[in-house]
This record gives structure tokens, sequence and C-alpha cells, in this order.
């Protein structure tokens, strides 16, 4: 009887259908651990809007970029302008607030947009004024606030650009203080940021422009008047966009150039993210702002994706290093961080993995004599090539430094040094006068002498 030659692939099948069942076995706990979250999950992506044209999310504290759309492309300043205007115009009116000024009509000639109708000859305080231009988003406002910084809102706006030059901005251009379309006007959410971030360190432009409400009192041609901050995030009444931890900047729109919203989100860990917003859409009544909705949407993104993570502690041992000049050849230090260091990155960053950390010593090396606690260097730590943080290095220990060691360095120090060549010719001064005086009483009695013995002696053999 012939033997069955076929092949027989049940078995094959068998360790197919057990191979998938392990696959499909694995997913499902992989699935199951991420839904109770015992494994890290891969951070979300940041929500992306089509109705807003711009956008720049970045961290202060570590000028760390989170999130950017188109952050370098020209656009239309709209009412960011503005956050030039108020950070110019507290810089130079933080001392005058309770004066008093007169409101000229040349001051506010040819304004146009929103206004709180000032009146010429009207009386009001510088502070009112700048509550009004910055807080309120008054053009007119604006407008009489640089011609008392300037003298002219021609020069302010001189100024202006002035100040955008030295703060490093490419692409940017001021044509007036208040954002009204000008075609000549231009900026990009980068520049934007960087001037921003200036007004975010003035103290008084920060109080006006975190407001929700400002009370200007009746004036000699006036009522009381009281308005509301311009940023919706600020003051929003509704609760469609306040947001309790953004402070200050700016927010308003131009048909030219679109929403604008510049906002910093001050979170609970103790971050500060800066949004920039420009080109945002426009809608109709009653419907919401995408510049808004998108700003509390990436603000939120963020707070739920980064925060600080501690990378470094204090006195742990980054390396050992040996010291100088103790004495002792084998004298090592321990250099440890002088404090914690804490840096903003995302959630899911692998701090172990993913950063360098580079050791910077101050000067050649260690050197005796050093006291426990001396600073001797830093520690940058990297992440993507670029440094996101730093802290100062120490050492544990004393390390006193060898007297012989020390005498050896000072007279190697005093012959490479400009002291030895300075006393050179002093030393020298001295020493060709001596010389001179008992070499040349030598040479009369001494050397002749000498010679004269000699041909003596050589004289006396030949006879």
């Amino acid at each position: 009887m012939t033997a069955d030659t076929r092949p027989n692939h049940s078995g094959s099948r068998r360790l197919c259908r057990r191979t998938l069942l392990l696959f499909l076995s694995v997913l499902l706990t992989l699935s199951a651990l991420l839904s109770v979250g015992l494994l890290p999950a891969a951070a979300e992506d940041a929500p992306a809007s089509a109705d807003v044209g711009v956008v720049l999310l970045l961290n202060l504290e570590n000028n760390l970029t989170l999130y950017e759309k188109e952050a370098d492309t020209n656009v239309y300043p709209s009412s960011s302008v503005k956050i030039m205007m108020g950070l110019l115009a507290c810089r130079s009116l933080y001392d005058r607030l309770d004066e008093e000024v007169t409101v000229s009509a040349a001051m506010v000639a040819g304004v146009t947009g929103r206004s709180m109708h000032l009146a010429d000859g009207e009386k009001l305080t510088v502070r009112d004024l700048l509550y009004a231009a910055i807080c309120g988003g008054y053009n007119d406002a604006a407008h009489v606030v640089a011609c008392l910084s300037s003298g002219s809102v021609a020069a302010f706006v001189e100024a202006m650009n002035t100040e955008a030059q030295r703060l490093g901005t490419l692409h940017t251009r001021y044509t007036n203080p208040t954002g009204l379309h000008d075609p000549a006007m231009c900026t990009t959410a980068r520049d934007v940021a960087l001037i921003a971030r200036e007004a975010y360190a003035n103290e008084l432009y920060m109080l006006v422009s975190s407001t929700r409400t400002y009370t200007v009192p009746a004036t000699n041609v006036s009522e009381e008047r009281i308005f509301s901050n311009r940023n919706a995030l600020i003051s929003d009444s509704s609760q469609n966009y306040y947001n309790g931890r953004c402070k200050g900047m700016n927010a308003g729109m131009t048909d030219e150039g679109g929403w604008c919203v510049v906002t910093v989100y001050e979170a609970a860990d103790g971050a500060s993210n800066l949004c920039v917003i420009l080109r945002g859409l426009d809608v109709g009544s009653g419907e919401l702002i995408p510049a808004y909705v998108q700003t509390n949407r990436l603000l939120s993104w963020a707070n739920r994706n980064y925060g600080y993570r501690k990378v470094l502690s204090a006195g742990d041992t980054l390396d050992t290093l040996r010291v100088g000049m103790t004495g002792i050849s084998k004298s090592k230090a321990d250099v440890v961080p002088a404090e914690d260091l804490k840096i903003y990155l995302p959630e899911d960053l692998d701090v172990e993995g993913q950063l360098t950390y580079d050791l910077i010593l101050d000067g050649d090396g260690l050197t005796a004599p050093i006291k426990a606690g001396d600073i001797v260097g830093t520690v940058t730590v990297s992440h993507g090539g670029r440094i996101v943080g730093k802290a100062p290095l120490t050492v544990t220990e004393d390390f006193s430094r060898s007297g012989f060691l020390e005498a050896l360095r000072l007279f190697r120090a005093y012959l490479t040094g400009r002291a030895f060549w300075l006393t050179v010719p002093i030393f020298a001064a001295l020493l060709l006068p001596y010389l001179y005086a008992t070499g040349s009483t030598r040479g009369r009695y001494g050397l002749r002498t000498v010679r004269r013995r000699r041909r003596i002696r050589y004289i006396k053999r030949h006879f």
C-alpha cells in the first residue's frame, strides 16, 4: 500500500489560530490597562481649528513652544498693536497716574473705531486714560496717551517701531497706536509673542490689562462711565469665554485682520503659558467667536499634557571629579545640584532617557580650597537640542589647599605674570651698577695680575 504523501495542514492551522488568539488577548489587555491608567497613554494632539489662521502657544519660563500654526506668517496686526501701545504708555506715564490732563481736539482728531467719545477740553487723570486705552481698548484714549507719552502720535508710533526692533521682531511695522487697519502694518504671531513677553514683565501693564471693569468718574463734560475689559477671557459675564486663570494682554478685531486674542494663562503649578491667536474668523451675532474658543481649548490641552517635572534633586551625585591643589593625588569631590530643578515638560516625556545633562565647571576644574556648598559650575538640561533648564552645581565636603603647592603656584604665577616683567628692568637697573663697580676693580687688580702671572710662568718654563 502506498503511503499518503499529501502535506498535513491541520497542525499549522491550529498554530495560526493560537497565535491570533494570543495577539488579540494582548491587545485587549493593553487596552484595558490604558483605560484604567495603569500604563501611560500618549499625549493627545493639540486641538486644531480652521477658524483661526495663526496660532502660537508657548511656555514663558522655558520659552518652550507647545503648539504653533503659521506662527511666522505675515498678517495684519489688528488689536494686538495695543499691547505695544500699552507697554510704552505704562513705561512713560507710570509716575503721572494722578495727574489731571486736558484732552485737546488735536489729540483725538481723525480717530475712528471703538471710542469713549473724549471731548475737546475734557479733564481726566492719566490713570483713567490708561485704563480706557488698555483695558477698555478705546482708540481715542490710545491717541491721548500717545500724545502724553511722546508729544505726538507720530513720535509715539516711531517709538513703537524702535522698541519692536530692539525686542528682535523681524516682521512688525506700526503706523498707528490702535490697530485700525492700514495695509502698511504687519506682524507675525512670533513677533507678537516677543512683545507680549516684555509687556508681561511690566507690573502696571498687567494690572491694567487684567482688570475686569473700570469706572471713569464724572468729568467736566461727561457723566460717570463704566466699561468692561475688551478681552472677554477676563471680563465675560456669560461664561462663554471667561477663564479665571487668564491674565491681561489684549483682544479685538478688524475686518481685514480678523480677531486677535492674546493672553497669559497662569497654571496652578506656577507655569505661565502665553497664547497668541491672530486672523480669527469673524462670526455673526449670537455665534461663539472662534478665537476665544480656540484659546480656551489650547490652554486646557496644555494644562492636561504639560507640567513641571522634577528632573534633578538637590544633593544627587552627578559626577565625582578630581580636586587639584590639595597635595593628595586621590582627592575627589562629588558634584551635586545645589537645588531641586523642575522643568515644564510634556507629561509623557521620559526624563531619564530623553533629556541630556551637561556639567559646565567654573574655570578649568575643581581646585582647592573649596567649601561644601560653594558654587563650582552649572548643570544644563537639554531636550531636542535646546537647553530647557539649568541649576547651580556644588560640592558636599571641604577641601583645603596644600601650603607647598600654593607657594609653587604663586611662584609660577609670578614668573609668568606681568609683575615679573615689570620688576626685571628694576632689578637690572639695580644690579648693573653693582656689577660695574665690583667688576672694574677686579679687572684692574685681579684679572691683569692673573694674566701677568701666567705670562711669567710661561716665560720661566722656557729658561
